[in-house]
């Protein structure tokens, strides 16, 4: 089987969302159901599962250069097989969570909304062209707080058992 790597320089920025405040009908976004575990965290070296389309992505991301806004990200599609292999691998908890995503202003929201460690905690990532855009841009009326460069929002971070106060 011949790999596919897909290597793009990831800049986002998240932010923790009151879920309340939404101006979405969820029920009317396409959305995903996703299992991700932790082969590493130093490097960061992630599977994921998205169940409803039956993919699964071996991710390898690089530390950012920047606090936080961006870093490179390397991906894989691995077959079912492969998931549970490296499953047995990995550290930390196994993170539940249902994404959904809305286009608008040219730009792709994913909301993402935890379970079963972290249910009822949700957060909003958007990821932007360049840097300068993703610096400028405004925080949205329904976020809490934006954690772009606060590492303990990541999902490795939340993957050690650690949800900031």
């Amino acid at each position: 089987m011949a790999w596919e790597v897909i290597g793009i320089l990831e800049i986002e920025r998240k932010w923790i969302i009151d879920k309340q405040k939404l101006p979405y009908d969820l029920d009317a976004l396409d959305h995903y159901e996703i299992v991700q575990a932790y082969i590493s965290f130093s490097p960061t070296i992630r599977i994921r599962k998205i169940e409803n389309i039956h993919k699964n992505i071996l991710t390898i991301k690089s530390s950012s250069k920047d606090g936080g806004l961006s870093r490179e990200e390397y991906e894989i599609e691995i077959s079912d097989r492969q998931f549970d292999e490296l499953l047995k691998k990995c550290e930390g908890l196994m993170l539940h969570k249902t994404r959904y995503r809305v286009k608008e202003n040219d730009l792709l929201y994913e909301i993402d909304f935890f379970h079963e460690e972290y249910e009822g905690f949700a957060y909003m990532e958007i990821e932007f062209e360049d840097a300068e855009r993703a610096r400028n841009y405004p925080d949205p009326v329904w976020a809490i707080k934006d954690v772009t460069y606060d590492k303990r929002y990541t999902n490795a971070s939340l993957a050690k058992g650690k949800l900031p106060e």
